[in-house]
């Protein structure tokens, strides 16, 4: 389990540098910054499920 929540971090992690380094790049976009942040968190978690998920049908399948 340890697994999935370092997972979920580091995508939260490179997403939320993403979403501060780039509106620098291509100008301030700061109005949209709470559903940004929220659909950030969910992405990263649905990832993680999928990691998760795929995990648990390779190893119904050995």
């Amino acid at each position: 389990m340890g697994r999935y929540v370092s997972v979920f971090l580091l995508l939260i992690l490179i997403s939320v540098a993403l979403f501060f380094t780039l509106p620098l790049l291509f100008g301030e976009i700061f109005s949209q910054f709470i559903i940004g942040v929220i659909l950030i968190i969910f992405g990263s978690f649905i990832i993680t499920q999928l990691f998760y998920i795929i995990d648990l049908i390779k190893h119904k399948g050995q």
